[in-house]
This record gives structure tokens, C-alpha cells and sequence, in this order.
């Protein structure tokens, strides 16, 4: 028993030792990626500023768990391949909505299943949602541009612990994109029960543009910011966990109540989780 101790404790100090002196290649399985099932966790918290008129300023907060089903679809032979994300079951609450809305919101985010394209280095592309046509056109909502926050983007090659990289990500929504300053540093190398795993930090930074078919339109005068990190399964070469708060101040135009709410703080807290089937 002590042998396969000592065995174990080598083979593991053998690891640690190579990931110090040797580059580390991350890449996403777009060849035969398992099917992954995925926990998707969202909270938004919106605050309007206090002033000497107002000593309690109004706030919004709300909060998204949508369990969803990964599978390829098809694979291609630039080394990409197409993916589809079903959802499974959604569970929303918000303190400025009625019951009946949490019900007609999930009954709607249940049919938001899409699909999109997938490079080697998690790079998306061509994203497709199957329902948009009863969107609600709350930022909280949009499942797929949830995920696309997340979703981090590989160096495309090999790198060392400490290494950084940036990629900027475009996200479509509503018939225009946003685009994501994404940066990441490889923080750490670890075996976990035998599986291969690095740990990703990761920084983001966008500017909210306003949706002119909204009646709700959202503008940030600065960027929007947050910091999180990426647990990756090198072994598998599919995404384990990721966590990312954003922040920032916006803008929020009413078109229908014909009313500007300035200056708006909001914090919005993403946690994602995988788990193989």
C-alpha cells in the first residue's frame, strides 16, 4: 500500500514538475465532444443612484437557473464543429414581476434552444436561436448571450502558467452585436481524481449599445467590466465550470413610458457548470 502511495505521489509530483517547465495546450474536443449537461446560474441586481429626493433608491433584483443538454450535432473538417444546446427545465424569479410572469418567462426561455459553430479554441460562430419571436427583451434573458459571456476563448496554441492572451468575442443580439474585450491568464495546472484541469482567469469589458427595436433601450456612457475564471478539463477538452460579475452604469430609456432612468448600477453575477454524462 505504501508502493502505490509513493507510486501515486510521483507520478503526481512528475506532473507538476513538466506543467512548471512546459507549455500547455489547451484546446476545446470538436471532434467527438462528449455530451455535457450544463447548470447556467444568473443574477442581476439593478440600482437606481440615491439623491436628497430619494433616500431609498428603487432597485431590481433578479435571478435565472436554466439546466440545459450540449451534444454536436456535426463536425467538419477545418477541425470545427456544430453544436446544439437544448434547454432542460428553467426556474426564474424577479422582485418587479408578478408570479404569473415567472411562469410565461419560463414557458418562453424553455423553447430558446441554439445552436452554433465551434472552433478548437471555443471561438463561436453562426449562433442560431430556434424561438426568438415571444422575447421579452430583458438583457437577464438571453440565454445564449449568457453563455457566450462565459464561454472562454484559447490561446490557439501552446502556453506557460502565467501566460495571458486577449480575443475580442462578438455577441449578436437583436439584430445587432456587442463586441466583448475577453483577456485570460493560465493560472494553474492540477490533476483532479486523475483528470487533467487548468484554471483560467478571465477579464471582459463591452459598451451596452441601445436596441432601437426595444421598447426598453440600454446605453452604457463607459464600459462595462467584470473579472471571473474558467475551470477547463484539458483531458476531455470540454469547459467544466466558469463565474464572471460584471459590472457597470447605465442608461435605461422607457420609449413606451416615455421616462430616462440615468445613471443605473448594475451588477450581474453568471455561474456555469457542466457536468458528463
Amino acid at each position: 500500500m505504501n508502493l502505490i502511495k509513493l507510486c501515486a505521489s510521483s507520478a503526481a509530483l512528475l506532473f507538476l514538475c513538466s506543467c512548471e517547465s512546459n507549455d500547455i495546450s489547451l484546446a476545446f474536443n470538436t471532434q467527438n465532444a462528449p455530451v455535457q449537461k450544463f447548470i447556467l446560474e444568473s443574477s442581476m441586481n439593478v440600482f437606481a443612484p440615491q439623491d436628497s429626493m430619494n433616500m431609498t433608491p428603487e432597485s431590481m433584483e433578479t435571478h435565472l437557473n436554466a439546466r440545459s443538454t450540449l451534444s454536436q450535432t456535426v463536425s467538419f473538417d477545418n477541425g470545427s464543429a456544430r453544436f446544439e444546446m437544448k434547454i432542460d427545465t428553467v426556474d426564474y424569479k424577479s422582485d418587479k414581476r408578478s408570479v404569473e410572469d415567472f411562469r410565461y418567462i419560463e414557458k418562453y426561455l424553455a423553447t430558446q434552444h441554439f445552436q452554433f459553430k465551434m472552433s478548437s479554441d471555443g471561438s463561436l460562430s453562426d449562433p442560431s436561436v430556434e424561438d426568438m419571436a415571444l422575447q421579452p427583451g430583458s438583457e437577464e434573458l438571453n440565454l445564449m448571450k449568457l453563455f457566450m459571456k462565459v464561454q472562454p476563448v484559447l490561446p490557439g496554441g501552446p502556453v506557460k502558467l502565467g501566460e495571458t492572451w486577449e480575443r475580442p468575442v462578438e455577441i449578436p443580439s437583436n439584430g445587432r452585436t456587442t463586441t466583448v474585450y475577453k483577456s485570460f491568464k493560465l493560472e494553474d495546472v492540477y490533476l483532479h481524481d486523475g483528470v487533467q484541469m487548468a484554471k483560467v482567469g478571465m477579464n471582459v469589458k463591452y459598451k451596452e449599445v441601445p436596441d432601437s427595436t426595444s421598447d426598453v433601450r440600454m446605453e452604457s456612457e463607459g464600459f462595462i467590466v467584470g473579472t471571473g475564471s474558467v475551470i477547463f478539463d484539458i483531458t476531455h477538452g470540454v469547459l467544466s465550470s466558469a463565474n464572471l460579475e460584471i459590472s457597470g452604469h447605465l442608461n435605461i430609456h422607457d420609449i413606451v413610458a416615455a421616462q430616462v432612468l440615468p445613471n443605473m448600477h448594475v451588477i450581474q453575477k453568471i455561474k456555469l457548470r457542466s457536468e458528463l454524462e
